[in-house]
C-alpha cells in the first residue's frame, strides 16, 4: 500500500512539473497572500476575524473554507465547482468541453432486462402415484414402470419417456463360475472373478458402445449387509460411477451390487457352482445431467413401499413372520461413488458442455440459483448486478434453469 501511495504522490508531483498543474488552490492563497507594496488592503480584525476570512477590499468578507470572489461579487465553494461567466456553475469533473458537452460524461447506462427463466425439466417436476400388486412408488408425471417377478424375486425400473434417464432394481440375480456350465444352469452370464466391475461390464456388454467407469468406492454399510447374510461372505460390494455410449447418446450413471460367494460345487470335473447378487440397483442420464436428476431420482426411490399382498407372500416364502424391507428407499451409500467422483474432472466435463451448446452460466444474486443461459447474456443485459458469473468450483453444482435469447 506505501509503495503504491508513493507511486501515486511521484506521478503527481511529475504531472505539476511538467505541465504546471497543481492539486492545490494556488489561486486562493496567492490571492490571499499579495503583497502589500502591490495593493493595500484595509483589514477590520474587529469586525472580519482572521480565522473565520478576509475582506477583499469591497466590503465583503468570504469564508477562507467557503470559497472566494470571481469580482462579480458572487462566491463560489473551493469543492464545488466554478462560474463560467454565465452564473451557472458546474461540479469539478464535470464542466464545459470544446464541443459543449460535459466532461466526465459517459455512455447512458442501458436499463436492466427482464429475464424470462424457464425452469429445467428437473426443477419443474410434477408427481403422480404409481402401484401394482406388489409395491408403490411417486414417478414423474409421464415416467413409465416396467417390472417382473414376485416376492421371490422381483425386478424394475422407472424410466423417462425417451429411457435417457431412469433408475432400476433387481432383489436377486444370478451368475455361473464357469463358462461350459452357464447353459447348464440356466445362467445368462458368468463372472470369472466375480466383482461388481465385471458383472456391470458383461451385463451392458451388448447394449452400449462403450461403458466405462470412472471411480467406484465401498459403500459404508457392507458390514450391515454382512449381518443379514452371515452364512456367505460378501465377495465384492462396490458402487460404481461409470460413463457410457448407447445409440448414439452419450451418458453417466451409478451402479451398485452385492456379490455373495457360494462354494465350488464339482461333478464330474464340471464347477456347479454360482455367485449370488444381491441388491442390483443403478440410476443414469445424459451426460452432465445426473448431478441435476438425483434429487429427483433420490425422491422417486425414498416413495418405493411393499404393498400388504407382498409382505403376506414374502412371509409365506419365507417361513418368517419378519417384514421385508427395501434398502433402495436410502440411496446414500450408492451415491458415495457418484459424490467421490473427481470434482476437477466434473467441472471440466460442465465447461466443455456449455462450449460445445455456446451457453455461459450466471449466479442469481438474488435467488442463490445458478442458470444456463445464452452465450453472451451478461453482455446483453448491460450494468445490473443481480446476475454474475459463477465460480469454476460451482460447475459441479448443476443448475435449475434456463435463460434463452429473445
Amino acid at each position: 500500500m506505501k509503495k503504491k501511495l508513493l507511486i501515486v504522490i511521484t506521478a503527481c508531483l511529475m504531472c505539476m512539473t511538467l505541465t504546471g498543474c497543481s492539486l492545490f488552490p494556488f489561486n486562493l492563497i496567492k490571492k490571499m497572500t499579495k503583497d502589500p507594496k502591490e495593493e493595500t488592503v484595509t483589514e477590520n480584525t474587529e469586525d472580519y476575524p482572521v480565522d473565520e476570512g478576509y475582506d477583499d477590499g469591497t466590503g465583503d468578507e468570504y469564508p477562507l473554507d467557503g470559497g472566494y470572489d470571481d469580482g462579480i461579487g458572487d462566491e463560489y465553494p473551493l469543492d464545488g465547482g466554478y462560474d463560467d461567466g454565465t452564473g451557472d456553475t458546474y461540479p469539478t469533473d464535470e464542466y464545459p468541453t470544446d464541443d459543449g458537452s460535459l466532461s466526465g460524461e459517459t455512455e447512458p447506462v442501458p436499463p436492466a432486462q427482464d429475464v424470462n427463466v424457464r425452469p429445467a425439466e428437473w426443477a419443474s417436476v410434477q408427481w403422480e402415484p404409481y402401484s401394482n400388486a406388489y409395491f408403490t412408488l411417486n414417478i414423474p408425471s409421464g415416467w413409465k414402470v416396467d417390472w417382473n417377478g414376485n416376492a421371490q424375486r422381483m425386478a424394475w425400473m422407472a424410466t423417462s419417456p425417451d429411457g435417457k434417464i431412469g433408475v432400476s432394481n433387481i432383489d436377486h440375480n444370478y451368475a455361473a463360475k464357469a463358462k461350459n456350465m452357464q447353459q447348464t444352469l440356466g445362467m445368462n452370464m458368468t463372472l470369472k472373478k466375480g466383482t461388481v466391475k465385471e458383472y456391470f461390464k458383461k451385463m451392458y456388454a451388448d447394449t452400449t458402445d462403450y461403458f466405462k467407469v470412472k471411480n467406484s468406492c465401498v459403500p459404508a454399510d457392507k458390514d450391515q449387509l454382512q449381518a443379514l447374510r452371515p452364512d456367505k461372505a460378501i465377495r465384492d460390494y462396490q458402487s460404481l460411477y461409470a460413463t457410457f455410449s448407447e445409440n448414439g447418446w452419450e451418458g453417466e450413471g451409478i451402479y451398485s451390487a452385492v456379490i455373495m460367494d457360494s462354494q465350488d460345487i464339482y461333478i464330474r470335473g464340471m464347477n456347479y457352482g454360482i455367485w449370488e447378487i444381491n441388491g442390483t440397483f443403478t440410476e443414469w442420464s445424459p451426460l452432465g445431467e445426473l448431478i441435476n436428476w438425483q434429487p429427483v431420482l433420490g425422491q422417486l426411490l425414498q416413495s418405493f413401499n411393499y404393498t400388504d399382498y407382498y409382505i403376506q407372500e414374502w412371509r409365506s416364502y419365507m417361513n418368517s413372520n419378519d417384514t421385508p424391507t427395501s434398502s433402495i428407499s436410502d440411496d446414500d451409500p450408492v451415491m458415495e461413488a457418484f459424490e467421490e467422483r473427481s470434482r476437477s474432472d466434473t467441472i471440466i466435463q460442465e465447461k466443455r458442455s456449455d462450449m460445445i451448446g455456446e451457453y455461459e452460466r450466471v449466479y442469481d444474486n438474488d435467488t442463490g440459483e445458478i442458470y444456463r443461459a445464452y452465450n453472451g447474456f451478461l453482455d446483453d443485459i448491460g450494468d445490473q448486478n443481480k446476475y454474475t458469473p459463477i465460480t469454476d468450483d460451482q460447475y459441479a453444482d448443476g443448475y435449475v434453469g434456463w435463460i434463452d435469447k429473445d
